[in-house]
């Protein structure tokens, strides 16, 4: 991707003509490929009252996405824009609170952020707006409600409310239980790279609910979602290794699988590791050990 650095970058600035999402990630590229001059330029412009750049800057400083993060500054950016009743900011908000970033945790002060935001169609609210429904954090416990706020941020490709809204027809919270509309909404989420949704949408395979039993891909899907991380995928992954399920039964990887998933918290993993250990030798358990420090390397947890 071209980088636009210094005048070129606020040439952009200037422009009307850029949508608000796409602004928001040019200014994330710009600055996290830019240089000093560009971050002041961007602090210059929010200082004389530009809403998008106050709350793409509040937003870039809750990540810590080009710049240290600091909640501080973060609350700081995009309450001014919130003040002015931009969505991004208001739903950024919501999420700080809910979360007890940089604040005292508050579920009735982050619905109320997010109901406004949510008001004006921003998915982000909507879907975190959905979690404080289907939780009662913050408002009243109700799983339509739920769905409902789920469903509006679904239809705008948001990867984490097809995820909840697929969770909510697999177990039948809010709506009757539909393994067929779990699957939809789970592969979606999982095309767009969400390690939960890739998960259980190859869970579902495995076991033929709402689609036709197909091992090779729940074994894709389970790989997708184990290279991420996912730790109860991780753990799948070991198993299929370890009994030789749609994989040639190799016990040194399975250690390493379930070494991971341990090492990422999946309280399942530790007992299955254990005693898989105890079956090894120790030219063995040292491959597998190898095997994933190697993996975990490339791999990062983010």
């Amino acid at each position: 991707m071209r980088i636009f650095r210094s005048g070129l970058l606020l040439l952009l600035l200037l422009s009307s003509a850029v949508g608000e999402a796409g602004y928001f990630e040019e200014l994330l590229a710009k600055v996290k490929n830019g240089d000093a001059r560009t971050l002041e330029l961007l602090v210059e412009k929010a200082r004389g009252g530009d809403v998008l750049i106050q709350s793409a800057l509040g937003i870039m400083y809750r990540a810590g996405n080009g710049v240290p993060q600091d909640f501080r500054e973060a609350l700081y950016w995009l309450r001014k824009a919130a003040e002015q009743q931009n969505a991004a900011a208001e739903a950024a908000l919501g999420a700080m609170y809910a979360r007890g970033e940089g604040v005292l945790q508050d579920y009735k002060e982050a619905a109320a952020w997010l109901m406004q935001a949510a008001e004006r169609g921003n998915a982000e609210a909507l879907s975190d707006l959905g979690t404080a429904y289907a939780k009662g954090e913050g408002v009243p416990q109700s799983h339509e409600e739920a769905i409902s706020c789920y469903q509006k941020a679904a239809d705008q490709g948001h990867k984490g409310a097809q995820f909840n809204l697929g969770f909510m027809y697999h177990y039948g919270n809010g709506v009757p239980k539909n393994y067929q509309r779990a699957v939809y909404w789970y592969q979606q989420a999982a095309e767009q790279g969400e390690s939960n949704a890739q998960l259980n949408l190859g869970l579902m395979y495995a076991k033929g609910h709402g689609i036709p039993q197909d091992p090779e891909q729940a074994i894709f899907w389970l790989r997708k979602a184990a290279e991420q991380n996912n730790a109860q995928a991780q753990t799948n992954l070991g198993l299929s290794y370890q009994e030789g399920w749609q994989l040639p039964k190799d016990l040194v990887a399975a250690h390493m699988w379930y070494n991971l998933a341990s090492a990422n918290g999946y309280p399942e993993a530790k007992p299955l590791l254990e005693a898989l250990t105890g079956q090894l030798t120790t030219v063995e358990v040292d491959e597998a050990q190898r095997r994933a420090r190697e993996w975990l390397q490339n791999h990062p947890v983010k």
